[in-house]
């Protein structure tokens, strides 16, 4: 029944991982955010490359967290990561983070731009580690590392640009070149995550890692913006499962 997957799945922090692994988080998340505040002030980054700087160093973050330590960690990690971003949010244009992330063909929505992306992010984390336990990293590196490139690629070389849907009526366009860069990097992190953290056989994971890696690229393509990262993190754990089981009748 569902409700047994989700109460197996679904594991509440101990104190013990509050106490060690959140102060750390928090410390993470911090520095991540400076950083990327950081890099945006003094090279006068686009926005496209220092949002997802922070992007890669959130989800890299937290693919670490959930090999490490499981999804109790993730939990707090992401906590620590969400009182952050909100601090930001509400500082606005006096935070560096916020300045960081926000779009300017987001104007005059920014701040709903980088609160869903980040409840986005949390749901579909949270839905992956209950459905798929430790195979939901491979979301986290699908969708922090093929997402990431996207945009600062097809903000450097796109060309030839397709329209995706919105929910506030913006103009928001991606590239062929950023899709192909999505495709690129979501499959280079995918084998490197499977041969470092899963014992599989290397003609399994290479498959899977390609069908997760396509799949990544077409969701991504298609899904409203701002709701990627739930999409994304979802159907690539899914398809990697799914194509382990399917191709080579291996169970995980």
């Amino acid at each position: 029944m569902l409700t047994d997957i989700l109460f197996r799945g679904l594991v509440f922090p101990s104190a013990r991982c509050w106490f060690t692994v959140f102060p750390a988080s928090l410390v993470a998340a911090s520095v991540f955010g400076w950083l990327a505040g950081y890099l945006k002030s003094r090279y006068k980054l686009k926005t496209g490359y220092s949002r997802k700087i922070f992007h890669f160093l959130v989800f890299t973050a937290a693919g670490i967290a959930g090999i490490s330590g499981g999804f109790e960690a993730v939990v707090v990690f992401g906590t620590a990561v969400g009182i952050i971003v909100i601090y930001a949010v509400i500082r606005g244009n006096k935070s560096t983070l916020f300045n960081a992330l926000a779009r300017p063909g987001d104007k005059p929505y920014e701040k709903f731009y980088i609160i869903i992306p980040f409840l986005m992010t949390a749901a579909g984390g949270m839905t992956s580690c209950i459905f798929f336990g430790r195979y939901a990293v491979i979301g986290f590196i699908a969708a922090g590392w093929g997402d990431a490139a996207g945009e600062p690629a097809g903000t450097l070389w796109g060309r030839r640009k397709y329209r995706i849907p919105t929910f506030t009526g913006i103009t928001c366009y991606r590239t062929i070149e950023g899709s192909i860069a999505v495709f690129v990097t979501s499959l280079a992190g995918c084998i490197i995550l499977s041969l470092a953290g899963f014992n599989l056989p290397v003609p399994a994971l290479l498959c899977a890692s390609f069908v997760t890696a396509l799949m990544t690229t077409i969701v991504e393509a298609i899904t409203f913006h701002s709701i990627d990262n739930l999409t994304i993190q979802i159907i690539a754990t899914f398809s990697y499962v799914t194509s382990i089981n399917l191709l080579f009748g291996i169970r995980l």
